[in-house]
């Protein structure tokens, strides 16, 4: 028997995240996930023996490219950005999102 779980599906599942979980806030996860919701609700690399080879080498190059970046710039949203997820294998805007850097 194979089990699929649609990650996506969990994560705007309201019985997991409550009533606003088809909404855009970031800031639900700012004290952990745990504080957020179940721990097993919120799995974008998957879980377990199956999970994603490249969780480790993602996050951490993320980490450095994100830390390289905010070392030189700020930034803020263009006054143009429309919020409108789309939804085609992974969540993601369907316009892009639109920042304007400002050098520090």
């Amino acid at each position: 028997m194979e089990l699929l779980v649609p990650r996506l599906a969990l994560h705007h599942e309201a019985q997991f995240w409550g009533q606003v979980a088809g909404l855009f806030k970031p800031d639900r996860l700012s004290e952990g996930v745990a504080k957020a919701t179940n721990m097993a609700a919120f799995m974008p690399f998957g879980m377990g023996p199956r999970m994603c080879m490249g969780y480790n080498f993602a996050t951490t190059e993320i980490k450095i490219a994100l830390s390289k970046i905010l070392q030189r710039y700020s930034f803020t949203l263009s006054p143009g950005y429309v919020h409108s997820p789309f939804q085609f294998m992974t969540l993601r805007p369907q316009h892009g999102v639109q920042i304007i850097l400002h050098s520090l």
